[in-house]
């Protein structure tokens, strides 16, 4: 499945030693297209609606204490905003680095997307609510039905806070491919080129860095903010040598090819 493969001529990196370049090999994009499951979807649909029903609930709970609580609503909402983007990146860089489109199951079902939007970057603008945010609410789910079981009141401030918090932090995390789409959307309103040009959502050009190949870097994409933080620190390359030092697998294999990969790393 999957093994039909293009060169990319115009993507070309540099050897930093030798003047060979390595050119980076994707998957074919009308296969990665066709590769999304439908028990996939029905499975996202399934969890789109229980992630729904579960911020109906805990958002009620939230409002029943959000006179005595108030103080609690802004530093949550802020906190969640910004740990969305280090959420949505950590997972996209998870996507992007690690996994085959041919492993069972997850491959066509959760890799296939990162293989896909980086061999083509507007295909995600073709995607309707369900194939681009679903996943999301899926992942939410278990997280919005451990915050039921969190006391809320005066009394309990700690984790008052946590269900405040992280029910932000999810509803945020949902739209977040939301915003990646819109990134990549040509045709966009007033208010979307505003919060964009004004960094509150994800900018355009912000987001081109991380479609630089070997495609490496900038993996937050719910504000980007943490972007150059994570880069100036190098988190994610730390995170990738850890790795591959106890598993010896090879960052970004399958999305780039094994030599670039090898490459890169160097």
């Amino acid at each position: 499945m999957f093994q039909k493969k293009i060169e990319i001529g115009d993507w070309i990196m540099q050897d930093k030693e030798q003047s060979t370049p390595s050119v980076i090999v994707q998957r074919d994009k009308d296969e990665l297209a066709k590769g999304y499951p439908k028990w996939f979807r029905f499975l996202e649909t399934i969890g789109l609606i229980l992630f729904f029903i579960l911020v109906a609930i805990i958002a009620i709970r939230i409002s029943i204490v959000a006179n005595e609580l108030w103080y609690f609503i802004l530093p949550s909402l802020i906190l969640g905003w910004i740990f969305s983007d280090f959420i949505g990146g950590l997972v996209h860089w998870a996507g992007d680095t690690w996994g085959s489109v041919d492993m069972p199951i997850l491959g066509p079902a959760l890799i296939r997307p990162f293989r896909e939007h980086h061999v083509d970057p507007y295909a995600i603008t073709r995607h309707d609510f369900i194939e681009t945010n679903a996943a999301c609410a899926l992942a939410g789910v278990p997280i919005l039905f451990s915050c039921l079981f969190l006391k809320m009141g005066k009394e309990f401030p700690i984790s008052s806070f946590i269900a405040f918090f992280v029910f932000f932090l999810t509803i945020f995390v949902l739209f977040t491919n939301q915003i990646h789409k819109w990134a990549h959307t040509k045709k966009k309103n007033k208010i979307l080129i505003f919060l964009q040009n004004a960094h509150i959502i994800l900018n355009p050009e912000h987001h081109q860095i991380h479609h630089t190949p070997p495609f490496n870097k900038y993996y937050c994409i719910t504000t980007g903010w943490l972007n150059s933080f994570l880069n100036s620190i190098g988190f994610f390359p730390k995170f990738e040598k850890l790795i591959m030092k106890y598993t010896h697998a090879l960052p970004r294999r399958d999305d780039i090819g094994v030599s670039a990969a090898e490459k890169e790393i160097k």
